[in-house]
């Protein structure tokens, strides 16, 4: 996959994971209490954590290593 379409399906399945939390908050429920948005939302999940990897991996060969301000150690800093 290219960048291009590595940045699309992570904002498609970011979104929709987003749709559900958004759901869930409306409902006032948590996810895992209800099995089929559980399990929806963790494929999601999921996807996106998949294709933020590959985005990573992506940038590093456009980019060469050494380009980031933050490290991935920093990755939970705001």
């Amino acid at each position: 996959m290219n960048l291009e379409e590595t940045l699309s399906e992570l904002v498609e399945y970011a979104h929709e994971e987003l749709k559900i939390v958004r759901k869930r908050a409306e409902e006032k429920t948590a996810a895992r209490e209800h099995g089929h948005d559980f399990h929806e939302m963790t494929r999601a999940a999921d996807r996106v954590d998949d294709y933020a990897v590959q985005l990573r991996k992506l940038h590093d060969e456009e980019l060469g290593h050494g380009w980031r301000v933050r490290s991935a150690a920093s990755d939970s800093e705001p």
